[in-house]
């Protein structure tokens, strides 16, 4: 609800409750219906390698979708727009589960299910969440929000690797994609159950007021820093070794190692509760060395997971591999997103650029990597099934040799997305120069509120 004036500290406080219940509720229904299960799912319904590479791809293309968000926060406020997307959202995710009724008779009718169902709930959710930071600053005084924040993500982390470790237990007794199917219709009822909060969330005005402005003219200008632009090529960079690295990671394991989904659904989860360690590490990492050096320690991260699947056992006799495998990639992933919200908001002071200005940036290198992952992966991880047994080597045969081939192409581009994070200019001194400790601590918990 929309007050039109400041919000009282009791408004204030009941408005920051409706939050955390929010992101509680979320957590659980995240897990259920993220790329992890979305990708299991996939494997077990027998869709191709290219099409799994394709849903890699579609968080991102989802990013697209940031303008429509903006246009109707110009006229329900962040709150409701979060609500009513994430409503669709939630839609979306039941009408993937559809896919297993037409998975018997036709693999390619289930194929463009899981496609279109995929984009519609990653589309609604970066509509959706467009604005949730400046809705955070808005309901929460200065000394406030990043306790909010925090509070909020330790609350999501929490739900979330309890629905984990459930969902493991229930892929240990149940097998094939009906399990899938019911976890899904959970998580997508739990995601609808979460948006009551939402609504409940009173906000001043200003965000709404702030989205009726035209976003172009604010696009062109934030983009005319060099720092944004180079951030922009970094992340480009990032996001795709990511969208190419982690799906296609869980498939081989699957596919490749022979893990069951229990397996499977056990590195998922040492890749969440990595992630979760991380991200209260990376704040205190953040602020100590500057986020331009925790891009660099990702890239870096990124670029030796190719040669770890050079280690990878041909079977899944050794489970301690893929578990190590994604708690590295889980506390990579997490690293990249919060250094790069951060360095966002150090690079980009203006509050009255900040909004178009994260448009702008998440369009260029979420979507437009996205859009080239879309082509990228699917395309290279079919050549690779034809590659690999022509070359006639030890390493590229068996069920993962492909794999290990697709994984070997992905250097260049790491090393690409390294050299990137390298240009960086350091803006942590000069940010903590000019607006003190307490605006650079400020800076660095905005910055690592995640989208879910």
């Amino acid at each position: 609800m929309i007050l039109g004036r400041e919000l009282t500290a009791g408004e204030r406080a009941a408005s920051q409750r409706n939050y955390i219940r929010y992101c509680f509720v979320n957590g659980a229904s995240y897990v259920c219906l993220g790329e992890n299960v979305l990708v299991l799912f996939a494997a077990a319904l027998g869709v191709p390698d290219a099409v799994v590479a394709l849903l890699g791809a579609a968080v991102y293309v989802g990013f697209a979708f940031l303008p429509p968000g903006v246009k109707v926060v110009a006229r329900r406020g962040a709150a409701l727009c979060q609500a009513d997307f994430w409503m669709a959202r939630n839609f979306a995710a039941l009408f993937t589960a559809t896919a297993a009724l037409a998975a018997p008779h036709s693999i390619a009718a289930a194929s463009a299910i899981l496609l279109a169902g995929a984009l519609a709930f990653y589309a609604c959710r970066s509509a959706g969440s467009v604005l949730l930071t400046p809705l955070l600053g808005d309901i929460s005084a200065s000394d406030e929000a990043p306790g909010v924040i925090g509070r909020g993500q330790a609350w999501f982390n929490a739900s979330a690797v309890a629905a984990l470790a459930a969902i493991g237990a229930i892929l240990a007794r149940w097998h094939g994609a009906g399990a899938y199917v019911a976890i899904i219709v959970t998580g997508a009822l739990m995601g609808m159950a979460s948006t009551s909060f939402l609504r409940g969330i009173r906000e001043t005005g200003a965000i709404k007021d702030a989205a009726s402005t035209p976003l172009r003219p604010g696009m062109r200008r934030a983009m005319r820093s060099r720092d944004l632009r180079r951030l922009s090529a970094a992340w480009f960079l990032l996001n795709l070794a990511s969208m190419m690295l982690v799906p296609v990671s869980t498939l081989a394991l699957k596919r490749g190692c022979g893990y069951t989904d229990a397996q499977a659904l056990a590195c998922a989860f040492v890749q969440y509760v990595s992630g979760c360690a991380v991200s209260f590490a990376s704040g205190p990492l953040c602020r100590a060395f500057g986020p331009r050096r925790v891009l660099v320690a990702s890239a870096l991260g990124f670029l030796a997971a190719p040669f770890l699947w050079f280690a990878a056992p041909a079977g899944a006799g050794a489970p301690m591999f893929g578990l190590a495998l994604f708690l590295w990639l889980g506390g990579i992933y997490f690293l990249m997103m919060n250094a790069t919200g951060s360095y966002f908001l150090l690079a980009c002071p203006d509050k009255a650029d900040q909004v178009p200005g994260s448009v702008a940036f998440y369009l260029v290198s979420g979507g437009g990597a996205g859009l080239l992952g879309s082509v990228l992966s699917p395309w290279l991880v079919t050549r690779c099934a034809e590659w690999a047994p022509r070359l006639g080597m030890s390493a590229h045969g068996g069920k993962i040799g492909p794999y290990r081939l697709y994984f070997a192409c992905l250097v260049p581009l790491m090393v690409c997305s390294l050299a990137t994070a390298l240009a960086l200019e350091t803006k942590l001194y000069e940010y903590h120069g000019r607006h003190g400790e307490t605006a650079l601590r400020r800076a660095v918990a905005f910055g690592h509120h995640r989208r879910h």
